[in-house]
């Protein structure tokens, strides 16, 4: 019973192992490495449990049919280990690789034709042997198919050759990651196959009467390739938290950067509102002073003082959300919101470089997934660079345009800037979103980059729309929009003055008189409020 015992919880182990990478394949099907190693599992299994009916067959018949579908799983789990090696290691010799494949598949194919199977023309009789306590049926006296052999023969000298070569492209590439490679696939699979190799010939022409089994060789490979694979994972597991968390610490450098490009705007938007309040007491002590204290006169500054208060808190509130590290925290959000905090945190920014902006906003506008602070950071990094292309112009010809509607097809919600600058040069446009390229002596060129990390990440994409026919420079980007029982609202059919229902305030800050420019190339208008 002992071999009996150690052959199930073999298969067992390698049907477990084999649903494991089946699972994880089924979580991330872009590691194809998974799906090879749950079929070279299935394969292992059913390996082990056609060994055991061959140990317990009582007639030479009975041995010869188990024998005959052996050579299935046999094949499958072959082919799976040189699938592994090919994807595992990259680089290899594809002739060779097709030269197996074919050879196993001849094999196959003949073992079906052929009776009793491919490696035996007759069984005549079986031998049963003590083997690890138990009594098992093995080859007594058989005749073999010395004219075939040779093809099953030439298919595992085509599968060494194939995984030397692997090897060897990989040692000659001297990094310290190749090598480790090499090693695995050496001690993973060309030992065992050459092992595997030499024992199936002894047991074909009967030099050996032993049980016919792959299950050392195969479960060997499949515990080894599947615990350095799941090493793999856990180190680019740890690596991809490490660049998350430096990513996230070069986003809050980004905006710290925005915020100090902001500072001198920022500490006159928050004079503004103090020196308000300051007044207010002054003129409330006065009152009080001359015993000419109105109520509705105080009660009427004490409501400026608290308008100005929470305006300047709300300013301070945004700033320090800015300057916090974190990592995206997508949720579902009013974008309007997040529109007007920007046009809050940049007004002053605008008026003191001379930049007309215009905001327009689809009324009913759904909501979308994201996070306010990082999505914060992508219209302030879009819209200081907008200001920054307007400088070469006179005050009167600058102009930016930020508009957000909804597709109701593709259920997103599209946000446009544009801006009345000089564009962007065709020659660079396709390097925008790479990593530290900039065209600003002072640029650091992570800006852009950032942005598109953070929008993939909330789902939506970002692009500089160089088709565009109006002039200037249009960035766009999609955010996912929160699905909604209600119709979405088409935003190509809401004319510019004939709008229904409520319309929310936009921002629009027009210092040098109104711009009748759209958006894009055919944008609308929508809603709009002035200020």
């Amino acid at each position: 019973m002992q071999a009996t015992i150690l052959w199930s919880g073999c298969a067992a182990a390698a049907l477990m192992l084999a649903f494991v990478c089946g699972f994880v394949w089924l979580a991330d099907r872009k590691t194809l490495l998974w799906l090879v190693l749950f079929i070279l599992g299935i394969s292992a299994g059913a390996e082990t449990y056609i060994e055991l009916g061959m140990m317990h067959s009582s007639s030479p018949v009975e041995f010869g049919e188990w024998l005959r579908w052996y050579h299935l799983p046999s094949a499958s789990g072959f082919i799976a280990q040189v699938m592994f090696v090919h994807i595992f290691l990259g680089a290899s010799n594809l002739w060779l690789l097709r030269l197996f494949v074919l050879a196993r598949s001849v094999v196959l194919f003949a073992n079906f034709a052929l009776t009793p199977n491919f490696n035996f023309r007759e069984i005549v009789s079986l031998r049963y042997i003590s083997f690890l306590g138990e009594k098992v049926a093995v080859l007594g006296v058989a005749v073999p198919r010395t004219e075939w052999q040779w093809l099953a023969a030439g298919s595992f000298v085509i599968l060494m050759a194939y995984f030397v070569d692997a090897v060897a492209r990989q040692w000659l590439a001297a990094t310290k990651d190749s090598r480790r490679k090499a090693r695995i696939v050496t001690f993973g699979f060309i030992l065992p196959m050459f092992c595997l190799t030499v024992y199936a010939q002894l047991l074909v022409f009967m030099v050996w009467q032993v049980p016919i089994t792959d299950m050392p060789w195969f479960v060997g490979t499949l515990v080894i390739t599947a615990y350095e694979l799941g090493r793999d994972v856990i180190s680019n597991r740890r690596a991809q938290l490490e660049a998350a968390g430096l990513r996230a610490k070069l986003a809050q450098v980004e905006r710290v950067g925005l915020m100090g490009q902001l500072a001198s705007a920022l500490s006159h938007e928050l004079s503004q509102p103090l020196a308000a309040t300051l007044l207010n007491v002054d003129a409330a002590e006065t009152y009080l002073k001359a015993g000419k204290a109105d109520p509705e006169e105080l009660r009427s500054t004490l409501d400026d003082i608290r308008h100005d208060h929470i305006r300047a808190t709300e300013i301070v509130k945004r700033m320090r959300q800015l300057f916090k590290t974190r990592a995206i925290e997508v949720q579902e959000i009013e974008l309007e919101d997040v529109l007007h905090d920007v046009v809050t945190l940049i007004h002053s920014e605008m008026i003191s470089k001379h930049v007309a902006l215009r905001l327009v906003i689809q009324p009913g506008l759904p909501r979308v997934f994201g996070d306010p602070v990082h999505l914060t950071q992508v219209l302030l990094n879009l819209l200081m660079n907008s200001v920054q292309a307007l400088q070469s112009l006179p005050p009167g010809a600058r102009h930016i345009w930020v508009e957000a509607h909804s597709d109701g097809v593709k259920r997103d919600v599209e946000i446009v800037v544009q801006d009345s600058g000089p564009g962007i040069p065709a020659g660079i446009a396709d390097q925008l979103f790479t990593t530290f390229f900039t065209t600003k002596p002072e640029g650091t060129g992570i800006g852009l980059a950032l942005s598109r990390t953070i929008i993939e990440a909330h789902g939506g994409r970002i692009w500089y729309d160089n088709v565009a026919k109006s002039g200037g420079a249009v960035f766009r980007f999609t955010l996912r929009q929160v699905p909604s029982s209600e119709k979405p609202l088409d935003s190509s059919r809401y004319p510019a003055s004939t709008h229904e229902g409520p319309a929310r305030e936009a921002a629009a800050y027009l210092l040098h008189g109104p711009s009748q420019a759209g958006i894009g190339s055919g944008g609308h208008k929508g809603n709009e409020a002035r200020t």
